[in-house]
């Protein structure tokens, strides 16, 4: 009778061990399929697309190297101001102000390097440049990619569903008087044979002799004779350009650690991050964040 009853009870405690036993295999196994198909293992080389927003975490900062004086006119004193920034798109029906390209394809984990491709950003209010006598002026401030160097650097994107990466960036500004439209361009690349911008139908070709980079790095502006030009169009603008002391050392060095990317299908940036230096800020969001944000006021 005991060793009937001793079977009774037995049988069916193995029964749920072997049961248990075999959920948690099915669940490891789950488990293992799930994560291999959330980060694959292969990447290919692409654009990575970014929006600006007007949030005040975007801003280029010239206190370490101020535009120096004389820059914006005879008189005019250096300015070593705080700019911030906000996105404007590269084309229309874009909401994209930003493109990082990665390079190489990538085996997970692995390493690219990166190319900007493009920038678009604008002051989000003028800059005021003030004259030895007193006078003051307001300017607006254009920040794209240099005409003379490649803005590049390296990403090494994690298994874990994370990526580190630099990037230096030589930005060129373009000023604008607003009283009569005057065009500046301070652009950090430097080189020679540097081409303003049209005025009109009209351009000019300008060529600068810049001086090396200070250590450690920042920008020398370095004013070039000014021209004026006639605009046949309506108005009238003078333009005028300095070009940067060129150097191998990039102005702005952006760094991003430990930030998220996702497969949606295909390498993504699923939330806003923010590439910083100390006196330089990008503040990059997924394209369509303006249009969510107003959306859901």
């Amino acid at each position: 009778m005991k060793e009937i009853t001793r079977r009774l009870y037995t049988k069916p405690v193995m029964l749920g061990v072997a049961f248990l036993v075999g959920m948690v295999l099915l669940a490891g196994l789950f488990v293992t399929m799930k994560s291999k198909a959330a980060v694959p293992t292969y990447i290919q080389q692409g654009d990575d697309e970014f929006e600006t927003t007007n949030n005040g975490e975007t801003y280029h900062n010239f206190a370490a190297s101020p535009i120096p004086a004389n820059f914006f006119g005879p008189g005019s004193q250096a300015y070593s101001g705080l700019v911030p920034l906000e996105g404007v798109p590269l084309g229309p029906g874009s909401d994209t102000d930003t493109v990082i390209h990665r390079n190489q394809d990538v085996n997970v984990p692995g390493t690219t390097t990166l190319t900007m491709t493009g920038l678009s950003l604008n002051s989000m209010n003028p800059i005021i440049v003030t004259y030895t006598n007193g006078a003051q002026e307001a300017w607006n401030v254009h920040v794209g990619l240099s005409a003379f160097k490649n803005s590049t650097g390296l990403m090494s994107i994690g298994a874990d569903g994370t990526f580190d990466s630099s990037l230096g960036v030589f930005p060129r500004f373009t000023l604008t008087r607003l009283s009569d439209g005057a065009v500046k361009v301070l652009d950090t690349g430097g080189g020679l044979g540097l081409k303003s911008g049209k005025a009109g139908s009209e351009s000019i070709q300008i060529d600068s002799h810049p001086a090396p980079f200070a250590v450690p790095c920042r920008v020398v502006a370095v004013p070039i004779e000014q021209v004026e030009l006639q605009a046949k169009a309506a108005g009238s603008a003078a333009v005028s350009t300095a070009a940067a002391a060129g150097g191998s050392c990039a102005p702005v060095t952006l760094t991003s650690t430990n930030s998220p990317w996702a497969w949606c299908p295909g390498f993504c940036i699923p939330r806003p991050i923010t590439e910083q230096e100390l006196l330089a800020s990008h503040f990059a969001s997924p394209p369509g964040t303006k249009k969510a944000g107003a959306n859901a006021k």
